[in-house]
C-alpha cells in the first residue's frame, strides 16, 4: 500500500508541474505559437508525471486511487492541450 506522504508529495509536485506547463502553454499562445526549449521540458515533465501516477496506483487503496486518477484526468488535459498547440504550429509553419 502507498503511504499517504508519497501521495501527497506527488500530488504538490505534480501541482508545480501543472502550473509550468499551463505557463508555457499562455506564452505560446500570447507569442502566436512560439513553441522553445522550455515548452518542451513542460511537455516531457507532464508525461514523466503521468508515469509516476501510474505507477504509484497500482499500490494505492481505493480511495487513493480514485484521488489519482483524477489528478492524472487533470495531467492528461494538459498533455494534450500542449500536443494539440504542437500541431497547431507544424501546420502554420
Amino acid at each position: 500500500m502507498t503511504t499517504r506522504d508519497s501521495i501527497e508529495n506527488l500530488l504538490i509536485e505534480g501541482q508545480h508541474i501543472i502550473q509550468q506547463a499551463e505557463e508555457q502553454l499562455d506564452m505560446s499562445n500570447r507569442s502566436q505559437f512560439m513553441m522553445n526549449e522550455d515548452y518542451r521540458n513542460a511537455q516531457l515533465e507532464l508525461e514523466k508525471l503521468a508515469q509516476s501516477i501510474n505507477k504509484v496506483m497500482t499500490s494505492a487503496n481505493a480511495q487513493q486511487r480514485e484521488q489519482l486518477h483524477r489528478f492524472q484526468l487533470v495531467v492528461n488535459e494538459r498533455l494534450n492541450d500542449m500536443i494539440l498547440d504542437q500541431v497547431d504550429v507544424t501546420r502554420f509553419e
